[in-house]
């Protein structure tokens, strides 16, 4: 069975607080927009194969979300983490995170010349868990995260179109199905077994690859 899904919460914002999800949420949406672009803006200029530094991690949230959130960039100082578990404490953000970026570069840097699709999604997935299990961030970590998962796919493996529409993009929930496997995958992973999360993560990208092709 899938865990429960968070929902989004009510937002404390430069606005004032915001209670509404259809609110909330347009504003979240215009702050994946915008990470997208900052993203993209970065594959123009970044070598092939690099990859994102804590520091990255933090200016990419402060560009999401700048414009609403007065903490926007700043490692959270409390406990909480995914599903009310706190699997970091507050005091070890900064340094897990660092830990975490480093680790990435070096998987990156692991692989063969010529990479499959299958050991590109492995390094999607592991990237997308850990940064979740960190959950570096007061509140935004699920959204961020999916960003991230388009700084590897358009700068650390050059899948980037001439525009930010025209890039490869990936759907993290196009049916209930997709939805239980991430899940499912994340719960799974929380206990060493990343092989679901993998999985559905190389599907998404088969589909998203797929997309750009058509």
């Amino acid at each position: 069975m899938a865990r429960q899904r968070s929902h989004t919460e009510p937002l404390e914002t430069v606005h004032g607080v915001l209670t509404e999800y259809t609110v909330v949420d347009t504003h979240l949406l215009d702050g994946e927009f915008k990470g997208r672009r900052w993203i993209f803006e970065r594959a123009q200029t970044a070598a092939l194969l690099s990859t994102y530094s804590s520091r990255d991690v933090q200016d990419l949230h402060r560009a999401m979300f700048g414009d609403l959130l007065p903490w926007a960039g700043t490692l959270r100082r409390d406990d909480r983490g995914p599903s009310g578990k706190v699997p970091v404490p507050w005091y070890e953000v900064p340094v897990a995170l660092r830990n975490f970026t480093d680790d990435l570069r070096v998987w990156v840097e692991s692989l063969p010349q010529d990479p499959t699709l299958e050991q590109i999604a492995e390094i999607v997935a592991d990237a997308h868990h850990k940064f979740q299990l960190i959950h570096p961030f007061q509140d935004t970590n699920g959204r961020t995260g999916r960003v991230l998962d388009l700084y590897l796919l358009w700068v650390t493996f050059g899948f980037k179109g001439e525009s930010v529409a025209s890039s490869p993009t990936i759907e993290p929930f196009p049916t209930e199905a997709e939805e239980n496997e991430y899940y499912d995958g994340l719960q799974e992973a929380d206990l060493d077994r990343p092989a679901r999360l993998r999985r559905y993560y190389t599907g998404r990208l088969v589909d998203a690859l797929g997309r750009r092709a058509r």
